[in-house]
């Protein structure tokens, strides 16, 4: 009797822990990038994309926290969620008497917490840890996302156009640019598919996207004679200082 109760009992703790480990979920997970960067091009950046769910039965005070495991000098860092794109110099979206912006989760929202890497025209790897707790008890680490980039120098002409298509920057508060060749448009719809903008679109022109709401949109990127080349989520979001 008592090898059954302490085996019942083991399993229950067993069951508690893993539901607490599964309290906040990153979709994907881990968060691998990889591109070509230009030396020449300081504004180039890669993202990490995630989504943050609350899997558990009770409301979630969101506190993250960005721990730069390894990193290249040079390269600077800024994490993105639902309310906000901050700085580089911001490492938390909570620290008590500086800075208080938690993302409050309901059971089954979510939140995205992208990560922006900006090499700077510096080749090199990083890798970079997202720690999740709730405010109220901020030392208790709920889950941890694992985001690492690979930033791979240019050295020909091939090299340069293998890399993809993207937008930058992405998040933005003002305009957009577009990285990639053969784009002929670029088409803006809401995440309900409505048309908010398009644009014709020539290599190097900047497109002004400002008097949009923020919020979550896809661009389209177009090609007159072969059609849509591919489709990118874009946020349009207040920077902060």
């Amino acid at each position: 009797m008592k090898k059954a109760i302490l085996s019942a009992l083991l399993f229950t703790l067993a069951l508690c822990s893993l539901q607490a480990q599964e309290a906040l979920v990153f979709d994907p997970h881990p968060i691998n990038v990889s591109d070509y960067i230009n030396v020449n091009d300081n504004d180039y950046e890669l993202v990490g994309y995630a989504t943050v769910t609350n899997n558990s039965d009770e409301a979630i005070s969101l506190r993250w926290e960005r721990i730069i495991v390894d990193m290249p000098d040079g390269w600077e860092v800024q994490v993105c969620d639902l309310n906000l794109c901050y700085s580089t110099s911001v490492y938390s979206n909570f620290v008590p008497g500086e800075i208080e912006i938690p993302v409050v989760l309901n059971p089954g929202e979510s939140t995205n917490l992208d990560v922006h890497v900006k090499p700077r025209g510096i080749a090199g790897t990083a890798s970079i840890d997202i720690e999740l707790s709730d405010t109220n008890d901020p030392d208790n680490i709920i889950s941890t996302g694992a985001y690492t980039f690979e930033a791979l120098v240019v050295t020909s002409t091939t090299d340069l156009y293998r890399q993809p298509f993207s937008i930058y920057p992405n998040p933005t508060a003002d305009y957009i640019s577009l990285r990639g060749q053969g784009v002929d448009r670029i088409v803006i719809y809401n995440i309900l598919g409505r048309q908010m903008r398009a644009f014709n679109h020539d290599s190097g022109q900047r497109h002004f996207i400002g008097d949009l709401p923020n919020g979550l949109y896809l661009a389209s990127l177009i090609n007159d004679e072969q059609g849509t080349l591919k489709t990118v989520r874009l946020k349009k979001s207040a920077m902060r200082p």
